[in-house]
């Protein structure tokens, strides 16, 4: 967000410059930062047999990079697809930059990442080399994970080992000294910590500290995005950036995750970055850092130290995505179980399957996913597939659902909106007995189960953050709210049953209502293409790929990453 916008006087700057000289400023000041390695290997998701792993690549070098590459080897687990970089080889692999991210200036990052197989052992964390690379040590990461499944003392990638000074004095907060220099003694215990967040020009920069002692930092990307680390430090986390240009440079925190346990950065009492009553650090608290500053999201062993609740049930819903807002049902223990249940609309019995994380926390918002199944098809047989192949890569962050057919129709007919009523006393239900995130519902599904995901999309979309859609067109009855909303659609080019031009029409309705142009640029994984220029947190995303009536290949980890970015 331009800050001309919050405070239209040309002065802005000069105002939180001056009111910044004696205060966060002289934290990056009086702290003695160690180079950081150039390439950092993360694991971001492990399953049973699968993982999701990036490499961050840092320009060290002291002046801009045009171009970049990184090697590394396994010894038993292998790459299956990858996204934001060339991947060539077959172990080993080597990645190479792509046309958009090849350049960069010095201090700054770029990251790309990849899935792969662990062929039954776990996911490896193997050396990397490159151009920029030079004696690159990884990160053991796993986002949204227990912490028992990220568990590896000798993987932790710490940035800076430096303390910050606990003499520093801040105008906007008496408190801030004694947070800064809380104990950072290692415990020997593993946190597992994420940091969720964007950056408005893709040059912002993050840094996470635990008790004082930085633990890592990252570039942000400009859309909301899970940063997540490991560390045994205990002590007050603080989020802080520090590379503010003045104009356009702004960032959004959307939540701190601990152990599992999330606390929203609304909440967050503490907050020097916040702009407010013509001051930095003045105001209510925010998701916004406008200034250079920082949130404290209180201690690592303890709950946040807003007086407020992390997940009240009193807390509000956005339809604009990335607020995390929990829905009535958190903070209670679960009100519905596991398995099939039935539910009265309208005068019909109508069923569905709940699938909630092993480890549900009540007061952790989740992300809730309906999977629709195809013609003919039932809710047993989306179980069967793992929701698409979802469940496996969710890593216990969402709730899944798979509704049933009405009785006697062999799809998602609609007829007098019936399915629509189903789906909205569902969301009714679900909302009101778990731990939903209203920011963050979903849904896909294949063939007729594309084509309600279609269906939602268009007449739900203030409900619904994003849909997947395969092999689906507009033949749902359903009525066109003509609002945007997120897309990732994907369909073969020599689809018999349901035309490849019917679902380009349907795609079009998405690109018209979500404004975009005509221009698209490769993304992963291949050969989707994203179309350009949409409203913002509206993107769009085709898949036309060779093949017929078909789920591909790509379907699960395409779908589910593009889910992600949200």
């Amino acid at each position: 967000m331009n800050k001309s916008t919050i405070l239209p006087d040309g002065n802005l700057h000069k105002i939180k410059q001056s009111l910044l000289s004696f205060g966060i400023v002289t934290i990056i000041a009086t702290t003695a930062h160690t180079v950081s390695a150039a390439c950092t290997y993360q694991i971001d998701n492990e399953w049973s047999n699968g993982f999701v792993a990036s490499i961050v690549v840092k320009n060290d070098t002291g002046a801009a990079v045009n171009n970049w590459s990184v090697n590394w080897q396994y010894a038993n687990n292998r790459v299956t697809n990858s996204w934001n970089a060339n991947v060539s080889g077959s172990n080993p692999y080597t990645a190479t930059n792509m046309s958009w991210n090849g350049s960069f200036a010095a201090g700054q990052s770029v990251s790309f990442g990849f899935q792969g197989t662990k062929n039954g052992n776990t996911a490896e964390r193997p050396q990397i080399n490159g151009t920029l690379c030079s004696a690159a040590p990884v990160s053991s990461v796993a986002s949204s994970s227990p912490v028992s499944s990220v568990r590896s003392s000798s993987s932790v990638a710490l940035v800076s080992s430096s303390r910050i000074s606990s003499s520093v004095a801040l105008s906007s907060s008496s408190r801030v000294a004694s947070s800064l220099a809380a104990s950072s003694v290692p415990t020997g215990a593993r946190n597992a910590i994420t940091v969720r967040a964007l950056g408005t020009t893709a040059t912002e920069s993050i840094t996470l500290s635990v008790g004082g002692t930085e633990v890592q930092s990252w570039t942000l990307s400009t859309v909301m995005t899970n940063y997540t680390v490991e560390t045994a430090l205990v002590g007050d986390v603080v989020v802080t950036f520090a590379n503010d240009d003045g104009g356009n440079a702004d960032v959004r925190i959307d939540y701190v995750n601990v152990n599992g346990v999330t606390r929203q950065a609304e909440l967050q009492t503490e907050n020097t970055g916040a702009w407010g009553n013509n001051r930095c650090g003045g105001g209510a608290p925010s998701e916004w850092l406008h200034c250079e500053g920082y949130i404290n999201f209180g201690s690592v062993t303890g709950e946040p130290r807003s007086s407020s609740s992390v997940a009240s049930s009193s807390s509000s819903s956005s339809s604009s995505g990335g607020t995390g807002a929990g829905s009535a049902g958190c903070g209670a223990p679960a009100k519905l179980t596991n398995g099939r249940r039935t539910i009265s609309v309208n005068g019909l019995n109508r069923e569905y399957v709940l699938d909630i994380p092993s480890n549900y926390n009540q007061n952790n918002p989740y992300k809730l996913v309906f999977g629709w199944h195809w013609r003919g098809g039932s809710a047993n047989d989306v179980v069967g597939q793992g929701y698409y192949g979802m469940k496996s890569l969710s890593n216990n962050s969402a709730i899944f659902v798979a509704p049933d057919r009405a009785p006697g129709t062999d799809g998602w007919t609609n007829e007098n909106g019936r399915d629509i009523a189903f789906l909205q006393s569902m969301l009714t239900q679900l909302k009101s007995s778990l731990c939903i995130d209203e920011s963050r519902i979903f849904s896909t599904g294949w063939s007729y189960g594309g084509m309600m995901s279609f269906a939602v999309g268009r007449e739900l979309p203030s409900t619904f953050r994003a849909i997947a859609p395969v092999s689906g067109a507009f033949l749902t009855p359903h009525v066109d709210s003509g609002s945007a909303t997120a897309a990732w659609i994907a369909h073969g080019t020599s689809d018999t049953v349901v035309s490849h031009s019917s679902g380009s029409q349907a795609r079009d309705a998405y690109l018209r209502a979500n404004g975009c142009s005509n221009t698209t640029v490769p993304v992963q994984p291949s050969p989707c293409v994203e179309y350009q220029n949409c409203s913002s947190g509206k993107p769009v995303v085709w898949c036309s790929f060779n093949g017929g009536h078909t789920q591909p290949s790509f379907y699960s980890s395409g779908a589910w990453n593009f889910f992600n970015r949200f």
